[in-house]
């Protein structure tokens, strides 16, 4: 890539071309990332419908979710 960037002379390359070249790259990567995002977006379609809102309240135990999480940190190695 280096030697595309230097001139016809076969003078180094300088700095604005290193930039040019630079941001050239960086807005091509994102250009094809939005273009492939854009696909993913399109090609998952959902037939699954959401629940109705708004959902039923449950009443928790207090001692029981503390259990839970206290057992679950330590599982996890926390």
């Amino acid at each position: 890539m280096l030697k595309r960037l230097a001139d016809k002379d076969g003078s180094p390359v300088n700095r604005r071309r290193f930039i040019a070249a630079t941001g050239m790259a960086v807005a091509g990567s994102a250009l094809a990332g939005s273009v492939a995002m854009a696909d993913i977006g399109k090609s998952k379609q959902s037939s699954v419908t959401a629940p109705t809102l708004p959902w039923p309240w449950k009443k928790l135990d207090p001692m029981e979710a503390g259990r839970r999480a206290f057992n679950y940190y330590h599982e996890k190695g926390g």
